[in-house]
């Protein structure tokens, strides 16, 4: 795995877990929601430009003979795509704080909220399955570039740790 490994491991969990808070309003306030679902819609771009080749081979080859599973992940990521795109759309359409802070006005409709609650609710669940497709390169890069690396680091202290005590012991032995 390269260093875009990495990347893509740490710009996937800011992106996760923004989509974690963003999506319990109960737990940020309706303000913070707004904010931060229009901070993801950038977050969102930052993980489709990170994947672009990949979105490009798989978009020039998809009826061609494709492995079945980078076909699926396709379908799923613009299921994913085209539902989040939905949910950040209609929720701009019933914001309240953001609309405000750029001086438009809109009358509320509630169709769009309850198509916002419909598109936030399924994708989450496709959230689930994009995670599942992925979850054995998930596991091995945080494995790789997180775990690993603590490892290694209360390792050395350790070693350093025992190194002091055996060069105490000579000292004191030598006294």
């Amino acid at each position: 795995m390269s260093a875009s490994a990495k990347t893509n491991l740490f710009v996937d969990l800011f992106v996760f877990s923004a989509f974690l808070i963003i999506a319990n309003p109960d737990l940020t306030g309706m303000t913070l929601h707004e904010w931060l679902g229009v901070a993801f819609l950038a977050a969102l771009l930052t993980h489709l430009v990170l994947h672009w080749e990949w979105i490009v081979r798989i978009t020039l080859s998809f009826f061609k003979k494709l492995w079945h599973a980078s076909r699926l992940n396709y379908i799923v990521n613009l299921l994913f795509l085209v539902l989040m795109t939905g949910a950040l759309f209609s929720g701009l359409m019933i914001s309240e704080s953001v609309l405000a802070f750029l001086g438009i006005s809109i009358e509320r409709n509630p169709v769009w909220e309850g198509l916002h609650h419909t598109l936030s609710d399924a994708s989450v669940l496709v959230l689930g399955l994009h995670l599942a497709l992925h979850w054995k390169w998930i596991v091995n890069t945080f494995n790789r570039y997180v775990i690993q690396p603590v490892v290694r680091l209360f390792r050395r202290e350790r070693l350093t740790e025992e190194r002091l005590a055996m060069v105490a012991q000579r000292v004191n032995s030598e006294q």
